[in-house]
């Protein structure tokens, strides 16, 4: 039964009168009246509402009562792609098709069209707002101008109106090739300036006036540089044509397109292996890109648009496709608000207890994000001051990357102050612990602060494993206790757990979450309980992994094992990250907490005391490879175990264990929406976005009923094809 509710685009039409290009059609497209600050998505009834005012405007341009036609958008959006809340309901696929005839059909008819089409971007133009605006002849955008890029095969699918067949026309195949296949593993999208420069807008222009006298130009120019090959070559000469877009067989364009494909990435794949490599984790939404970029010389424009809508509608309907737009969503939802937190305190001054690394990066982040003055306070001056120093370098290294010009980070980093004396936090609205992972040291923190500290300042602590309600005991005031879990590296990692306790009472827990939204990260919300969402799942992955290689299992096996799911690294590489004491000593906590689940591992204790890695990198491989030093740790006899799980036992055995404990975890109100363990796991851990972050996969692979007795989604995942 169908479920969407579509928001449908308008396109507002107007003629204005221009000296050089006569009566010029205005396209405008806006969102529903009333809903202004949505932006103009692409639905069923969206795309009939812009194909069919396109081609109203080429039948009065052949009329002859047009002499041009421009498209422009209202607000900061020229136009956005598909509405990605369309492809949760049972009847996208078919939708999608529909979708694309109609875009197709367009393409053709405006190639075959001589009215001049101007696309003049005065804001976002994503993905199928992208590829409505490769139909025009000449692009313009205003200077402020973001989001312009196809995104979509990180989405799943793959620019299918028109984007993967015609977009390498326009910028060339080797910028074609990475806006399709690359930037969408980055979350990369286009400014106006990086556009200009790809070759992929004409000009920059600060309005539509100025678009078209822009347009003027460029139309005059290139009708006059068509007369002059003609007047040398004669009037069958063959001159640059809009109409053929797809480079011959054979031609050098062709083999630059090829070569494209082939290129090196920086892990030292080709994009070719890369992209196969995706696909065999779940991903085939490249490998597909790719095949068809392969297919195109020597193409009519038709037989290529015929392959990109059989390949977007095979990947529509693909599990690779349904769950990265469920994470695409839940992405969206998750993201930051702009309006405050209802029920936040004011901040007006901040402590860090604590001037090691991590509470110098969160330092950083608190006085960037909040603007406010913030102290750190450590026992050993020494230490004090050189946390300082690291603070306001982050400071620093964010204006060297443009993120703030040098007035506003002289004035931040003028903010940060450090201290010996915990007198010195007295005032402060909020002050946040990031002492060693020790629970004896948190509360005696604790117990320090709360004799200086004004009874409503929240008292906040970073731990990533020990119980908040423990830590909060012995106070007085134990509901201004709250966790703000940050992950390290602080300024990269996006997530923060936000952990409340039985005792934390609804001002502290807003406040909280009202410092996480002005830091612009994401809040996930955590019951207190051992691990909480990240670390708790992690350590039942990696404490499968450590227990096969203490029952003996060959090291490189075990480390390879995970690869379908494709996690940014193998789990020893995790370990070396992570640190082996706090891995050790995370693992530690949550067997005494949670029992036999996890696994308190005597090898990564060994390598603890050893002081050695897991892994070494070496040039040109992919992975870090497996130290020999792991097996003389875990085997040290030389005979390893033929019982130990590698390969598809171990990772069966994962994934069964994840299951069964994000199942125990929202039983236990640990998290209170499924979605929330997705959105921490994809954020926090890295989790693939294309496996929706991990229920999902558990339930297309048979993982959730096997491991939890149930799916987590019901019938949504697991009926597609990745084939």
């Amino acid at each position: 039964m169908p479920t969407y509710t579509e928001h449908v685009t308008r396109v507002i039409t107007e003629d204005i009168e221009h000296a050089a290009l006569g009566t010029v059609a205005v396209l405008t497209f806006a969102p529903p009246e009333g809903q202004e600050r949505r932006p103009a998505t692409l639905g069923p009834q969206s795309i009939q509402a812009v194909t069919g005012a396109i081609n109203a405007a080429l039948d009065r341009a052949e009329a002859g009562e047009l002499g041009a036609i421009a498209l422009t958008g209202t607000g900061k959006v020229f136009l956005a792609g598909a509405d990605l809340s369309m492809f949760a309901d049972p009847s996208a696929a078919e939708r999608v098709e529909e979708m694309t005839r109609a875009a197709h059909d367009l393409q053709v008819r405006v190639r075959a069209s001589a009215a001049p089409i101007l696309a003049h971007l005065n804001g976002a133009a994503p993905g199928g707002g992208l590829e409505v605006a490769l139909m025009a002849d000449v692009r313009t955008a205003v200077p402020g101008a973001r989001g312009i890029g196809l995104p979509e095969t990180g989405l799943g699918i793959l620019p299918g109106w028109g984007g993967t067949t015609l977009l390498q026309s326009v910028v060339g195949p080797e910028v074609a090739v990475r806006m399709i296949l690359e930037d969408p593993t980055r979350d990369r999208l286009l400014s106006a300036q990086q556009a200009l420069e790809a070759g992929l807008v004409d000009a920059l222009a600060e309005d539509l006036p100025a678009a078209l006298e822009e347009f003027a130009a460029i139309v005059a120019a290139r009708a006059d540089s068509a007369e002059a090959v003609r007047a040398v070559d004669g009037a069958d000469a063959a001159v640059p044509s809009y109409a053929r877009p797809l480079p011959p067989a054979d031609s050098p364009e062709a083999e630059a397109l090829h070569d494209a494909l082939d290129a090196p990435l920086p892990t030292g794949e080709t994009r070719r292996a890369w992209a196969a490599r995706m696909e065999a984790q779940g991903a085939p939404a490249a490998a597909r890109a790719l095949e068809l970029l392969q297919q195109l010389p020597g193409s009519t424009l038709p037989d290529a648009l015929a392959r990109e809508s059989a390949a977007l509608g095979q990947l529509v309907r693909s599990d690779g496709a349904k769950a990265s737009l469920y994470s695409a969503e839940m992405l969206r939802r998750g993201k930051p608000g702009r309006t405050p937190v209802e029920g936040a305190r004011e901040i007006t001054r901040v402590g860090v207890a604590g001037a090691g690394l991590m509470a110098a990066q969160i330092a950083a982040q608190l006085a960037l994000g909040l603007q406010v003055p913030v102290i750190m306070r450590d026992l050993d001056q020494g230490i004090a001051q050189k946390g300082l120093a690291a603070a306001r370098e982050v400071i620093a290294q964010t204006a060297a990357r443009g993120s703030l010009d040098e007035t506003t980070a002289t004035r931040i980093a003028e903010l940060l102050d450090a201290t010996t004396d915990v007198a010195d936090l007295a005032g402060c609205d909020l002050v946040l612990e990031a002492v060693p992972e020790v629970l004896a040291i948190k509360k005696s923190v604790f117990g320090e602060l709360e004799g200086v500290l004004d009874p409503e300042a929240l008292l906040v602590t970073n731990t990533s494993s020990l119980s908040v309600s423990a830590m909060a005991a012995d106070l007085e005031r134990p509901q201004r206790v709250v966790g703000l879990h940050f992950f390290n590296p602080v300024a990269k990692m996006p997530l923060v757990e936000v952990i409340h306790t039985d005792d934390t009472d609804a001002a502290t827990l807003a406040t909280g979450l009202e410092v996480v939204r002005r830091l612009r990260k994401f809040a996930v919300r955590s019951a207190d309980a051992p691990g909480f969402i990240v670390n708790r799942l992690l350590f039942r992955v990696l404490g499968e992994v450590l227990a096969s290689l203490d029952a003996g299992a060959d090291p490189a096996e075990v480390n390879a094992s995970l690869d379908p799911i494709g996690l940014p690294m193998r789990p020893l590489a995790l370990l070396d990250l992570v640190g082996h004491a706090v891995a050790d000593h995370v693992g530690k906590v949550l067997v005494q907490e949670l029992g036999d689940r996890f696994h308190a591992s005597p090898g990564l204790s060994a390598m603890v005391e050893r002081k050695v890695r897991f892994t070494e990198s070496r040039r040109g491989s992919v992975q870090p490879e497996v130290s020999p030093v792991v097996a003389e740790v875990f085997a040290p006899d030389g005979t390893g175990s033929a019982q130990a799980p590698v390969g598809e036992a171990l990772l069966e055995r994962v994934l069964e264990g994840l299951a069964e404990e994000i199942a125990l975890m929202l039983d236990a109100d640990v998290v209170e929406r499924v979605e929330d363990v997705d959105l921490a796991l994809i954020l926090g851990a890295g989790f693939p976005r294309h496996r929706g972050g991990i229920t999902p996969y558990l339930d297309s692979s048979g993982a959730a009923l096997s491991g939890a007795g149930r799916t987590f989604h019901g019938n949504r995942f697991g009926s597609g094809t990745d084939s």
